[in-house]
């Protein structure tokens, strides 16, 4: 039987050689998911905007972001999924071994040297998909996050619905609530990452002194934090998040540079008895709270069920939007221009309806003076 899952693996070639990139994903592609980088810059978005990427194998010599940077990125990223990914450096033949030695110094998983053989290649993404889903199932198996020591998501999940159900079947209160640290990333590229994960582990020191011993609080995200508050209401719900705001507003981060404070968005829900969901949808609506928290210029807590007023973006009319509507007007197709479209459209008409009229009422004077010259 196969050790391979039966999900294939996701790996990433970061190389600004097309031929390479192509062999790459020839030689992977019947058992993997294959991503392809011109560069590092592209590279290393890519690895942010997806937590599937197993490995990666980059060249060293990229323009944008070379080989040695985008290794420097993800190594110092403050998301430890990315840091500690298996990065393999593909290597020509003119990379000397003290450049060599500087990469693994830097953190390299390991070396590969263009032109590489399928079997090489294979080999490499094998082994290290494999350590990298093995390092990925020991941390849910353990339950913990391994840096503030509060609950993964895998163990919230665990925990929470266990909580929720029995609520749900006595007719309890119970309230989740997501904290997310305001400008974090911006934080974490102007002081670093050791003052980074200072942060996250005080933070999550905080939690663990103001949570209740029935309390679940787990550590979902880079900056991003849970509380799961068994038989409790709306309004206590909001007293644990005053008093956890308060507590961490206390915090004062000294960087040797200078004193840093953080600040939170939070969002909650907070059911009724008579709301049939499910605990998913409970923390999805929590979730839900957080995101128009994080969109909103002025509420740093929201509900859930809060109605919050949001301004409309303003419509932008481009001329390819009035010469799409002038079109549809000559062709008789009126009902096809967009009804936010209309005003601009009218505006836009409007000095020639003016001239129009105008001509027209000329004309109508000169008629009639014609006719009574007539008579």
């Amino acid at each position: 039987m196969s050790e391979m899952p039966a999900e294939k693996p996701e790996v990433i070639v970061v190389d600004d050689s097309k031929v390479i990139r192509l062999a790459a994903r020839k030689m992977l592609g019947p058992d993997y998911v294959i991503h392809l980088a011109e560069d590092g810059l592209v590279g290393w978005e890519m690895l942010q905007n997806n937590s599937a990427i197993s490995v990666v194998f980059t060249d060293l010599s990229m323009p944008n972001l070379n080989g040695m940077e985008l290794l420097n990125n993800i190594r110092n990223s403050s998301n430890d999924q990315i840091a500690n990914l298996p990065v393999i450096i593909m290597t020509g033949h003119d990379d000397s071994d003290s450049v060599k030695q500087e990469v693994f110094d830097a953190g390299a998983t390991d070396f590969i040297t263009k032109p590489f053989e399928s079997i090489d290649l294979v080999s490499r993404a094998k082994a290290y998909a494999r350590l990298s889903r093995k390092v990925v199932e020991l941390e849910k198996k353990t339950g913990y996050d391994k840096l503030t020591g509060l609950y993964n998501a895998n163990m919230l999940i665990e925990h929470g619905s266990k909580a929720y159900s029995f609520a749900h079947r006595h007719k309890l209160y119970i309230s989740a609530v997501y904290f997310e640290i305001q400008d974090f990333q911006s934080c974490f590229l102007t002081h670093g990452k050791k003052v980074a994960q200072h942060i996250i582990v005080a933070i999550g020191k905080r939690l663990q002194e103001v949570m209740r011993e029935e309390d679940i609080a787990a550590r979902l995200g880079v900056a991003k934090y849970a509380l799961v508050l068994p038989m409790t209401n709306k309004h206590k719900t909001q007293i644990v998040i005053e008093r956890v705001r308060e507590s961490i507003d206390k915090l004062v981060f000294d960087t040797g540079k200078e004193k840093i404070r953080v600040s939170f968005k939070t969002g909650y829900a907070s059911p009724d008895f008579s709301e049939e969901i499910e605990f998913n949808e409970l923390l999805d609506q929590a979730d839900d709270a957080l995101q128009r928290a994080i969109a909103s210029s002025t509420e740093q807590v929201v509900c859930f069920d809060d109605v919050l007023d949001v301004e409309e973006p303003p419509v932008v009319i481009t001329e390819q939007d009035i010469e799409a509507a002038f079109s549809h007007i000559l062709a008789g197709n009126f009902y096809q221009v967009p009804e936010a479209h209309l005003a601009a459209v009218r505006e836009r008409l409007s000095p020639f309806i003016q001239y129009a009229d105008n001509q027209l009422a000329t004309d109508e004077v000169k008629n009639a003076a014609q006719n009574d010259i007539a008579v």
